[in-house]
């Protein structure tokens, strides 16, 4: 067969495999191999993606058609990413066969090119919110150092630039001639799209107020009120440590108890829109429901020290917001645990074993927390038989003394929160 002969026999196999003419390609098959590069250097497999021809690549990947085979690094994937051929349901379509066949979404062509970078530029919402699933580092670079966040600022598309800084895209990176995609964006007037690459103009952070301490009823959870232009001091110190404290206004009004208990899909209701913050959020939260507790953070009182009522009281404060902390903990457990068996997620015999473990340390805390609030009742009854252990120095009153019931509400609703965290305990260890 001579050159020309042949050539005609490829060109053939071509459209063949860009219309979806099955019974050409079949014929041409049985005398040459699915994975023959043709003249032009391109197989069978890349024509078929470049048109998006569904029946096709399912019948070249049943046959053993390698879906990594590239031409200077450009892939069977980076020609459907490149591709608007067709309607974007059936590309989704070919982009799942091709991924599920082992096509490489991480690959790179000799421009360092990633097929995410060429769906940025050709595709639509939907293609990239599917594609990027299976894409390790969202913010690789291609030989300018343009990374697929500037690709899409480049393109015009702002819901793929949003998409894209929800999953982590870092807005920061520069590219060869030291521009990022805010500074892309603002050259070629897309106002959208800066608007969502400049945190700072993007919206007007509403004014707020940090919570303080003023007086002894603000160390009681119970007691407090934070009203709705109100941030609670913990939590904005939370937040600083999960450096998140952009966020700190859209917890106006929250108290601590609930704060420690949101889940993802309340940060997203509050206002929290970028994903990856909400991930952050989340993991962090995590990590404090984890944390070992510590008995000098329970605020004891030097009982070898002459102390006065009010040590008991702020003493009895710390404890309280410590058991209402400790009671949001036991929620946390118990949702996720109530998640996973939703989502039938089983836990193994470690995951257990670890899960008492950390039940048992917290029953412990209980146990000290107890022995702190039987010396703050024993300190109050010794108060009231007029014992000599002294007064605060600004009491000023008559000789009979009367018993402070808000503290020693606070103290029958402490202790009996104690009980019931300490049977709810017993019964999660022997499950």
């Amino acid at each position: 067969m001579d050159i020309d002969e042949e050539q005609v026999i490829e060109y053939r196999i071509m459209n063949a495999c860009t219309m979806g003419q099955l019974e050409i390609i079949n014929e041409y098959l049985e005398s040459y191999d699915i994975n023959k590069f043709l003249y032009n250097g391109w197989t069978p497999l890349l024509y078929a993606t470049s048109s998006a021809q569904l029946d096709v690549i399912k019948y070249l990947v049943n046959n053993k058609a390698d879906v990594n085979m590239h031409k200077d690094g450009y892939t069977p994937l980076m020609a459907l990413c490149s591709s608007n051929k067709e309607t974007i349901e059936q590309r989704i379509k070919c982009l799942t066969i091709l991924i599920e066949a082992g096509a490489n979404v991480n690959a790179s062509n000799k421009q360092r090119q990633t097929p995410l970078m060429y769906a940025c530029m050709s595709q639509e919402l939907k293609f990239v919110i599917e594609l990027i699933k299976y894409v390790k580092n969202i913010n690789a670079y291609d030989n300018r150092k343009q990374t697929a966040l500037m690709y899409a600022t480049i393109a015009n598309k702002p819901e793929i630039v949003k998409i894209l800084i929800e999953n982590g895209a870092d807005i920061t990176l520069t590219d060869f001639n030291d521009l990022t995609a805010n500074d892309i964006a603002s050259m070629k007037g897309y106002d959208k799209i800066s608007s969502l690459l400049n945190f700072d103009e993007a919206e007007t952070i509403p004014t707020y107020q940090i919570s303080k301490m003023c007086n002894w009823k603000d160390m009681f959870p119970s007691l407090i009120n934070i009203n709705n232009q109100t941030v609670d001091f913990d939590i904005f110190t939370i937040l600083h440590g999960m450096g998140l404290e952009q966020y700190t206004y859209i917890f106006q009004g929250i108290k601590l108890t609930e704060f420690l208990m949101l889940t993802e899909n309340d940060l997203y209701h509050l206002g929290m829109d970028i994903k990856v913050h909400r991930i952050q959020f989340m993991e962090c939260l995590h990590k404090f429901h984890r944390k070992k507790w510590s008995i000098q953070s329970i605020g004891i009182i030097n009982k070898s020290l002459p102390y006065t009522l009010y040590d008991g009281v702020i003493s009895l404060g710390i404890v309280s917001k410590q058991i209402a902390i400790i009671g949001s903990s036991f929620q946390y457990i118990k949702n996720s645990l109530l998640k996973a068996n939703n989502e039938k997620i089983y836990l193994t015999k470690e995951q257990i074993f670890n899960y008492k473990q950390e039940l048992k340390k917290t029953q412990k805390t209980l146990n000290s927390l107890k022995k702190e609030l039987v010396q703050v009742k024993i300190l109050s009854k010794k108060i009231q038989e007029k014992n000599d252990i002294g007064m605060p120095a600004a009491y000023i009153g008559p000789k009979k003394y009367k018993i402070n019931w808000p503290i020693f509400l606070s103290i029958t609703l402490i202790i009996g929160i104690y009980v019931s965290k300490t049977i709810c305990i017993q019964k999660l260890i022997r499950y």
